[in-house]
């Protein structure tokens, strides 16, 4: 990639950060090796990713309970992560990790897309949920709660599909 084509991507992604900033307040940092933004977890922030069947019942239950928040899908759309308010704590559920969902720790670094809409931006990174202003994030214990019940309902369909084999 030549200088003004380097000069024009760094261009873009600050054009984009500015457009985080401006219309939702979220302290966007700009990773000027790799090309990409991301927001850094710590008090105000949260993130818990998880497989996408997995993300699929977590953010309809969200929503039943008016609770949903943006949902970043990563290349390849096997992840989803979940924007929360921080975490209050290092307790993250057994289950929840053997199902591989998996909690960002403070000083870790969610990669948001490069785009404020639902679209993929040019790396893959998309929003399957993207963000609106003047929205409140879903609570971190809300999401652990969602994925919690979604493993349950998927534990109890395995066993009532296993009980109709062996019948």
């Amino acid at each position: 990639m030549n200088m003004t084509a380097q000069l024009d991507v760094l261009r873009d992604l600050s054009d984009v950060k500015a457009r985080y900033e401006e219309m939702l307040g979220w302290r966007v940092a700009l990773d000027v090796s790799h090309r990409r933004l991301f927001l850094p977890v710590g008090r105000d922030l949260g993130a818990i990713t998880m497989p996408a069947h997995m993300a699929v019942v977590v953010t309809a239950q969200l929503r039943v309970a008016v609770m949903a928040g943006p949902v970043i899908v990563s290349p390849g759309g096997r992840w989803h992560t979940f924007l929360t308010t921080g975490a209050k704590g290092p307790n993250f559920p057994l289950v929840l990790r053997q199902a591989r969902v998996q909690f960002l720790p403070t000083g870790g670094q969610v990669i948001v897309p490069n785009t404020l809409d639902a679209r993929c931006d040019p790396t893959g990174w998309c929003w399957a949920d993207p963000p609106r202003p003047y929205c409140v994030l879903p609570s971190w214990s809300a999401v652990v709660v969602a994925a919690k019940v979604a493993v349950a309902d998927a534990e109890q369909a395995g066993r009532i599909a296993a009980s109709v084999v062996r019948r």
